[in-house]
This record gives structure tokens, C-alpha cells and sequence, in this order.
């Protein structure tokens, strides 16, 4: 009879898990699929590691804590000498009022149009070049920062 109550507890519990899977954004159901696959994978990997199949329950349970540290944001540190960010760059403002196809003298509200439009046409997720979004980006902040 215990384990009937427990079955049903568990079909009652991912009835609504489901449910609130289905109503999720993409990005919310990529991280909370990141959670519950990680909490399974250190749980499982734990109980092989006590039953003495530590061989693949240390793996598992490495691969559960990478799932969780990437649902919940956590990145490596970047390596002693490596380029976390590029230099900034040295534009002028004529330069970034060009690029961004803008005159002298332009409200930000322009500024930041402009930029909108120009990323729409350049950005790489778009087919566009990195380095053109790059100085797209570098311009609209010359441009804001003066």
C-alpha cells in the first residue's frame, strides 16, 4: 500500500511538472531541463558511488555538477594571460556617426534606433560578420558615453 500512495504521489507530481514544462519559455524549459537532468545524474551517480560502482558513479555525478553550474550561470574563471575581452576601441565620433549612419548633433533615442536597425541587418545569429557587429556596438557606445 506504501508503495501505491508513492506511485501515485510521483504520476500526481509529474502531471503538473509537465503542465508547467509546456507553459515554460524556451530558455526556462533549457534550464530547468539542465537542473532536474543534473539533480538526477549527481543522485544517481551518488547512490552507484555507494554501492561500489564508483567507476561510473564519480563520472556521472561530474557530469550532473557541470549540468547544474551551467543551468545556474557558473562559468570558469578565464586562465592567467589569456584575452578575456578585447581592448577597446579607439573611434572617434565622425567615425561611429558614419558607421551608424547617423549626422552630427542626433538625440540618443536615434542613436539607439539606428543601432537596433544596424544589428538587425549585421548581427552574426543573422548571418552577419562578428567584426561588423562588433563595431556597430563600439560606435553606438562612442556615441552614448559622449
Amino acid at each position: 500500500m506504501p508503495f501505491l500512495l508513492a506511485g501515485l504521489v510521483l504520476i500526481i507530481a509529474a502531471w503538473f511538472g509537465l503542465r508547467a514544462f509546456a507553459r515554460m519559455t524556451p530558455q526556462q524549459a533549457r534550464k530547468w531541463s539542465r537542473v532536474v537532468m543534473g539533480a538526477g545524474a549527481v543522485a544517481f551517480g551518488g547512490l552507484m558511488t555507494l554501492r561500489g560502482l564508483a567507476v561510473f558513479g564519480v563520472p556521472l555525478v561530474g557530469v550532473g555538477l557541470g549540468l547544474l553550474g551551467v543551468a545556474f550561470g557558473v562559468r570558469a574563471k578565464p586562465r592567467r594571460g589569456s584575452a578575456a575581452s578585447p581592448p577597446t576601441s579607439s573611434m572617434s565620433r565622425a567615425e561611429a556617426l558614419e558607421i551608424l549612419g547617423l549626422s552630427e548633433g542626433v538625440e540618443d533615442d536615434a542613436i539607439r534606433a539606428a543601432y537596433r536597425s544596424q544589428m538587425k541587418r549585421n548581427h552574426p545569429d543573422t548571418g552577419g560578420s562578428p567584426a561588423l557587429a562588433r563595431r556597430i556596438r563600439d560606435a553606438r557606445d562612442v556615441l552614448l558615453n559622449d
